[in-house]
């Protein structure tokens, strides 16, 4: 999704639902920290989002602008409508958000490297990909996720870390 689908997804959102805020969870709230972002977060079709201030809206977006929506067949990506609980995050999160503003809506997006925790959480290989993009850029900081994994729950905090280690080994190996 490039920065004009996004921003018009996030407009969108904001006139169906009449709502101004948003929480941007997946790989499209790097959008908030760079122009330019990995081409893994380019080649994906929707953006994770959930309303801030009215939940109880997430089934009219869903409906509106989600991914058998008119919406989407039109553009050709939509808004993943989501809950805070798909996404494994670290404890503080919410005070890293940044801002990634658009006409009179506001989506407040993951902090980078927490971003990076929840796709390693996820351990599917586009997250895994995107994971070594942002890493590569310098978007995110491999000794920070490494401090971040420690706030999320025990039960997980053995499989992300061995992504991370799987990631940055292949990211050595990639590089001689």
């Amino acid at each position: 999704m490039r920065r004009r689908e996004l921003e018009k997804t996030l407009q969108t959102a904001g006139a169906v639902a009449s709502e101004l805020e948003f929480f941007l969870i997946g790989s499209q709230a790097i959008h908030a920290y760079c122009r330019r972002p990995p081409t893994e977060a380019l080649l994906s079709q929707e953006c994770d989002i959930y309303p801030k201030n009215q939940p109880e809206i997430a089934n009219l977006l869903h409906a509106e602008i989600g991914p058998d929506s008119s919406f989407a067949q039109t553009n050709g990506y939509y808004a993943d409508v989501v809950t805070p609980e798909i996404a494994t995050l670290p404890a503080g999160w919410k005070a890293r958000l940044k801002r990634f503003r658009t006409g009179r809506v506001t989506a407040w997006c993951l902090e980078a490297n927490d971003l990076m925790v929840s796709k390693l959480a996820a351990g599917r290989l586009k997250d895994l990909e995107f994971v070594g993009a942002l890493l590569q850029m310098r978007l995110a900081d491999a000794q920070v996720v490494r401090e971040r994994i420690s706030k999320i729950p025990l039960s997980e905090r053995r499989s992300v870390r061995a992504r991370l280690r799987s990631v940055l080994d292949d990211l050595r190996h990639g590089s001689k």
